[in-house]
């Protein structure tokens, strides 16, 4: 089988036929066929992966399998509600030599800012919030609970949507159990899924390209010519259905019910029973719950949240001049109000929507003087995951709380456990064997 056949393979729905085809292909590699290049000083820690959304239909693998052909230093998976890629992504990760770390993003409601936006536009009081560098499924049964409520809240918010986008399309509706879930290979559809959905369903009832655009065209508000215009563009033609149909002011719009999300404690003592470390989502900064960097932090560390998520691009990458300014500026000073803190700060892309980046330039002139803090960040985490899975002693475990006077002498001995350690289980397993002492001496001050 051909090589373009077999990373076409690493997609497929059935683990076994994934694992397969990922395993002829890395016999290619030691044959010599296909080469890894060396590690470049790059990473991305925020891929989803098709167990909630990837605009490309990746999987854990295949995500593994082009991070280590594009040279990664570290990779992360990332997915809505679930832990279902964190297993297959660290099998992966340690068959080819790439350090991986797994995370899990969801949304929570903050009373203390019920009046001001966050990560979740148009939705006082809710935010994106995450958990990373798991490394086992939640042990406590509060936590497995939670975990379950989480996908829940989720999959009732998905129906809800349905039923109101189908009655407002009329002609062109789907079904949740036969249109949606089968696009999913662990029954975790995302506004996305439901998107592609209506998209198929039109082409469906509307073969011809005239009639659908004449289709879409009412429904969503525009003119046929730009509907024909942005169908030819399936990433701003998804965006275009899900921002008119789906998002805040949309027919098919849920308004959140702010009891239906957990709270920050509630959400971090299933992180932690899954030995993992709470993170908060920051979007751009011009939001007015963002808008003051330290009260943001300060909030974060009363509430047991040490580092930060987010997503360099949407602060640099525009085409509006003055935009590009105000959220660059936005950006460096949450940056900075970090970095004072000693919070790390994790990155990525996300590959949830049609032509993001595989990783970010890290090379540009807005996110080189922040590279080596992000880069430092990605050693953090995975230095965590790897004394995390060794010996339990993690970035939270009740051991570094006893053992760091300080989260920047903490910082700095993970990041150096990080930079030692390569993904590699015999490696991993041995400095899990080794005293603290040892470890101090060798990685502390």
């Amino acid at each position: 089988m051909r090589r373009e056949e077999l990373e076409a393979r690493l997609d497929d729905f059935s683990f076994e036929k994934r694992k397969e085809a990922f395993l002829k292909l890395l016999e290619e590699h030691k044959k010599g066929n296909i080469a890894f290049p060396p590690p470049r000083q790059v990473v991305n820690l925020h891929f989803h992966t098709f167990f909630s959304f990837n605009a490309c239909g990746y999987s854990p693998l295949h995500i593994v399998w082009l991070s280590r052909l594009q040279g990664l230093s570290v990779a992360g998976s990332v997915d809505f509600d679930v832990l279902d890629a964190m297993e297959e992504f660290r099998f992966g990760g340690f068959a080819v030599g790439l350090p991986v770390v797994s995370g899990l993003e969801t949304r929570v409601y903050l009373p203390e800012f019920h009046e001001e936006e966050l990560s979740s536009p148009n939705e006082p009081g809710i935010a994106y919030y995450m958990g990373s560098g798991f490394v086992r499924f939640p042990e406590s049964a509060e936590g497995l609970e939670t975990l379950r409520k989480l996908k829940t809240i989720a999959q009732e918010r998905n129906k809800k949507i349905i039923a109101r986008v189908n009655a407002y399309l009329g002609e062109v509706t789907v079904d949740y159990e036969s249109d949606v879930l089968p696009l999913t290979p662990s029954g975790n559809p995302t506004e996305r899924h439901i998107v592609v959905a209506y998209a198929r369903k039109s082409r469906e009832v509307f073969p011809d390209p005239t009639a659908r655009a004449c289709f879409w065209a009412e429904r969503l508000g525009m003119s046929k010519a730009s509907v024909l215009a942005l169908e030819r563009d399936p990433a701003s033609f998804y965006d275009t259905i899900r921002s008119r149909l789906m998002k805040f002011g949309g027919v098919g719009y849920v308004k959140p019910d702010v009891g239906d999300f957990p709270r920050v404690h509630e959400v971090n003592r299933m992180i932690a029973s899954a030995g993992a470390i709470p993170s908060f989502s920051w979007l751009d900064g011009t939001r007015s719950g963002e808008a003051n960097p330290k009260r943001l932090v300060d909030f974060c560390e009363a509430n047991g949240v040490e580092t930060f998520f987010l997503i360099p691009d949407r602060n640099w990458n525009l085409p509006d001049d003055e935009e590009r300014k105000l959220k660059v500026r936005k950006l460096y000073e949450f940056i900075e109000t970090a970095r004072k803190h000693h919070f790390p700060v994790f990155v990525g892309t996300e590959l949830n929507r049609y032509g993001q980046k595989f990783v970010d330039d890290f090379d540009s002139p807005y996110l080189a003087p922040l590279a080596s803090f992000f880069l430092e960040s990605a050693w953090i985490l995975w230095g965590h995951a790897v004394l995390e899975m060794s010996s339990r002693r993690g970035y939270g475990s009740a051991w570094a709380r006893a053992t760091f006077a300080s989260r920047e002498k903490k910082n700095r001995f993970f990041a150096r456990v990080g930079l030692a350690t390569p993904a590699d289980w015999e490696a991993v397993h041995k400095l899990g064997k080794r005293k603290t002492e040892d470890l101090l001496r060798e990685f502390g001050e």
